[in-house]
């Protein structure tokens, strides 16, 4: 059959032939007569062939123009609908097994198996050129040379464990800057947690006093004064307060009163001080604060629970209990039910103004659900046959909510999964030696992973960077959430690029963050030496890494969105 290509290039040689021999003689004209019923007939056949190529073009146009219709009055479910119903799925077989895979377009396909990331997944190839240094200088003062008689440092520390754990570390550099004599802290018992526990109830209280001994004198209890007990004198000083404000606002009353009890003290000092009061920072997190043997004993047994189980896994610090979800204002979702829940318990905060959830989200300051952390943990390299340690407390939405994040990795572990109820009796009526236990794992495991920039994240970021730099991924939920909006307009493989591309600079590897970067806790700078002559990053990843650690949450920013601050705007008014 004739096609239409090859009638449009006789018809163009007809025409040309035409138009050479106009002007020529009567034989030629009547030969062109003859001719011209051809070229008349093909002209026909041409535009019958151009009639149905327009008519196919029209229908074509016509379905595309309906597609559009269709997708502006009736959008896809977007990442941030947690309780929409999912449809679509597709299963993978996983060693023998099936695991449901989410699938929610046709084109965003995601695959069971992780994808090569281009490095190792469970360590950074130069971090054993990086340690811990906090090891005080030949210059620094000793305790038995600068402790004065007869002045004493009382702590009451706020908040959660690792909130705490803020004010038991800066409590041992105020009680040095003031030339006093430390009791041990008081944890606080009274706040949301309403755990009874005490200092010796958590931590090992003797280790502590020997460890720091050269640093500063502490005692477990205040002496009596005359005979009687002793009442310290209370006050509170301002956030971040430096050693200027200290002595101004408590060196006065401690010379005074002789005693002086500290509330609230919680980063009620500098992120900011001098490299020496830096280090002493470090040696009490990292090496003084030692959680008591039972507790040791049993974060250790998870542990090897879980390394039983797997050569690796990942520890997750979830973050989406619905204490967490309401006090940062954050929306998933879940319509007038999750507004009217979630609301009744901000209540509790009165002095929390009204949110704009999405402002919150779209400046990256909401968790990630548990689907999209699944998501982002996969598109970084993870496969379905990973082990998932989660570290949480009651997450909002129950197993609706985990359900597509044990889709995506159903090896899930908890406490109470991999320990039994009498094995855990000893700690589940209490908050902070719980925590413990999530904390001893979170730490030990191959790579941990917070889904919010949190009193303990950042704790655990800090310590794992400290000891060898071990992986701690953190997620660039401000690039994240715009990506997760539209992650049905774009296939599998478009869209783990680009979480690994905002991944950089939030993935705990050496040199991501600037020196005095965030908070201290975090970025422990001071006390971080590597050796020489290592370069630890190509030029290129180097900047970018620099460039994404600028989006890190730091302290000088209010962190509303922890629960571990539930007092913090409270503490704002009253200061």
């Amino acid at each position: 059959m004739t096609t239409l290509k090859e009638l449009k290039k006789l018809f163009f040689s007809l025409k040309i032939r035409r138009k050479k021999s106009e002007g020529n003689n009567n034989t030629t004209t009547i030969h062109l007569h003859g001719s011209n019923g051809f070229y008349i007939g093909l002209k026909l056949i041409l535009w019958r062939k151009r009639r149905r190529v327009f008519s196919f073009i029209s229908a074509i146009s016509g379905c595309l123009l309906l597609l559009l219709f269709s997708s502006v009055y009736f959008p896809p479910p977007t990442a941030n609908n947690l309780f929409l119903p999912r449809h679509s799925s597709v299963r993978h077989v996983v060693k023998g097994r099936e695991a449901l895979e989410y699938n929610f377009e046709a084109m965003f396909q995601v695959p069971a198996s992780g994808g090569n990331l281009g490095r190792d997944l469970w360590s950074w190839s130069q971090s054993t050129f990086y340690y811990g240094c906090s090891n005080a200088s030949k210059t620094f003062r000793t305790a038995d040379i600068k402790t004065l008689p007869d002045r004493y440092l009382l702590i009451a520390t706020s908040g959660g464990l690792n909130q705490q754990r803020t004010g038991i570390i800066d409590a041992v550099v105020a009680a040095y800057m003031l030339n006093a004599t430390l009791v041990i802290p008081r944890l606080d018992q009274q706040s949301y947690w309403k755990d009874t526990s005490c200092f010796a109830d958590i931590f090992d209280v003797n280790w502590f006093i020997s460890y720091l001994s050269r640093d500063v004198e502490i005692i477990k209890e205040l002496p009596p004064k005359g005979g009687k007990a002793w009442i310290p004198r209370t006050i509170r000083v301002p956030r971040k307060c430096d050693p200027t404000c200290y002595e101004t606002r408590v060196l006065p009353v401690l010379n005074r009163t002789q005693a002086v009890e500290l509330t609230k003290f919680d980063y009620r000092l500098s992120n900011r001080l001098d490299t020496e009061l830096q280090k002493l920072r470090c040696r009490v997190n990292y090496h003084a604060l030692r959680f008591t043997d039972p507790i040791l004993k049993m974060g250790k047994l998870l542990v090897e629970r879980m390394k039983m189980k797997a050569k690796h896994f990942i520890a997750l610090h979830l973050r989406f209990e619905p204490d967490m979800l309401a006090f940062s204002g954050c929306y998933y979702g879940g319509g007038d039910k999750e507004r009217a829940e979630l609301g009744a318990i901000r209540k509790r905060w009165k002095t929390l103004h009204a949110s704009n959830p999405e402002k919150v989200r779209r400046n990256g300051k909401c968790p990630l659900t548990p689907e999209e952390v699944g998501l982002m943990l996969r598109a970084l390299g993870f496969g379905s046959d990973v082990h998932v340690y989660v570290a949480s407390g009651d997450v909002y939405g129950g197993e609706e909510s985990l359900a597509p994040l044990k889709g995506l990795f159903p090896n899930f572990h908890s406490k109470q999964t991999i320990a039994t109820k009498e094995e855990l009796a000893q700690f589940s009526s209490f908050s902070g030696r719980m925590a413990a236990l999530d904390y001893i794992v979170c730490d030990e495991t191959d790579v941990f992973v917070a889904n919010n920039n949190g009193n303990m994240a950042r704790m655990l970021a800090g310590r794992r960077r400290y000891f060898g730099h071990k992986p701690a991924i953190r997620p660039n939920a401000k690039k994240l959430y715009k990506l997760f909006l539209d992650r049905n307009n774009m296939t599998w493989e478009e869209f783990s690029s680009r979480v690994r591309t905002y991944q950089i600079g939030f993935m705990g590897e050496p040199n991501e963050m600037k020196p005095g970067k965030g908070e201290f806790h975090e970025n422990p700078d001071s006390c971080l030496c590597q050796a020489k002559g290592i370069e630890t990053f190509e030029e290129k990843n180097r900047k970018d890494a620099v460039k994404m650690s600028d989006e890190y949450q730091s302290i000088e920013d209010p962190d509303w969105i922890d629960v571990d601050y539930l007092y913090k705007i409270e503490e704002f008014m009253s200061d």
